[in-house]
């Protein structure tokens, strides 16, 4: 293994990749533990978690949410080439919004189904960056990985739902997963019909992931022990959380290490860009060294990150108001849509280590 191979397996820094990437799940997990309690009959919500931590983590969540505007708004060259992205078909979806209700309860529906499948492709580009890292294919294993990021990342919670008593499982159904109750009532009992088939899904893929990925190895495939770590760190800290605590600690948990990490990806591709904005017009084409990172740095945390808390504050107060919620809505619907094709049109953009 050469020396460049060596020091360029992680995307920001070595322990802070292991920190706020590889082991953030397990940071999400121990704070649950030390905050709430574990489930006792109830498995929805605890009346032991403690409010100010319910508002924390949803604080936490809007700021994350908030923060993708960074990535798209504050980056000239991303902006200029996708504008119309950034600002009409926004502000077209919001007066959609305001003006037809059908229109603001579907996009809440497509909402709740879009974040979980944003969490779970976060993961996946993690797993995949780290393959990129080591030189591999980028096509190599990328099926599996989707797979696998399922498997870690939300499997486990939906077999909790198998366990659910009866007279809680129409309720987690409706509120968490947003069925109609209608649905729920006529079909709720394949929910529970489903546990054991959902959990030799889990074990059988994890089983072929692994065999799988022994055959690639022997074809060439360089084994990336940040990606495998990080995959198995989520899986494990996620059946933990689901053995454990309410669906409502789990959402808590999910949002805690997603965001965290999110924040961290943010800082570690922004701050060149940010820097490069603060500099003079002049001075923006040269070369900026590493020390000259500092700006950009100050600017992240002393300006953005104050700025998108009090946003995020400010939405934990007025999301239900008539009108600001759809704005709210949207803000959360943009950072799905924007965070999702961001990295891939940035291939030259995205400036990491």
């Amino acid at each position: 293994m050469t020396e460049l191979t060596k020091k360029n397996w992680y995307i920001h820094g070595h322990k802070s990749d292991i920190a706020f990437i590889i082991l953030c799940p397990l940071i999400a997990l121990v704070i649950v533990a030390l905050i709430c309690e574990p489930r006792d009959g109830n498995y929805i919500y605890s009346n032991m978690t403690p409010i100010w931590f319910t508002v924390a983590a949803s604080v936490l969540t809007h700021a994350h949410v908030l923060l993708v505007f960074a990535r798209s708004h504050l980056n000239v060259t991303v902006f200029k080439r996708y504008k119309y992205r950034f600002t009409v078909i926004p502000l077209m979806l919001l007066i959609a919004m305001w003006v037809s209700p059908i229109v603001f309860g579907l996009m809440g529906i497509i909402g709740v189904y879009w974040d979980e499948w944003h969490s779970l492709m976060q993961t996946f580009g993690f797993g995949r960056i780290y393959d990129g890292k080591k030189g591999n294919d980028p096509l190599a294993g990328r099926k599996l990985d989707m797979g696998m990021a399922f498997v870690v990342g939300l499997l486990p919670n939906i077999i909790l739902l198998t366990y659910l008593p009866d007279t809680q499982v129409n309720g987690a159904l409706v509120e968490y997963l947003e069925m109609p109750i209608m649905v729920v009532k006529q079909h709720g009992w394949l929910i529970t019909s489903a546990r054991i088939p959902l959990i030799l899904l889990g074990v059988g893929y994890a089983l072929f992931y692994i065999y799988s990925y022994n055959k690639l190895i022997k074809n060439g495939y360089q084994y990336s022990k940040a990606k495998f770590a990080l995959f198995a760190v989520t899986g494990v800290t996620t059946i933990l959380i689901s053995c454990f605590y309410t669906i409502a600690d789990g959402v808590f948990f999910g949002n805690i290490y997603h965001a965290l990490q999110y924040i961290y990806i943010v800082y570690a591709s922004e701050k060149s860009n940010l820097t490069e904005i603060a500099v003079k017009k002049e001075e923006a084409g040269i070369r900026l060294e590493k020390k000259d990172h500092r700006i950009g740095i100050l600017i992240f945390f002393l300006l953005i990150i104050p700025m998108i808390f009090i946003f995020a504050g400010l939405r934990q107060v007025t999301q239900k108001m008539e009108y600001v919620a759809a704005f709210w809505l949207l803000t959360s619907l943009m950072h799905f849509w924007f965070d999702g094709f961001i990295w891939s049109v940035r291939r030259q953009d995205i400036k990491l280590n």
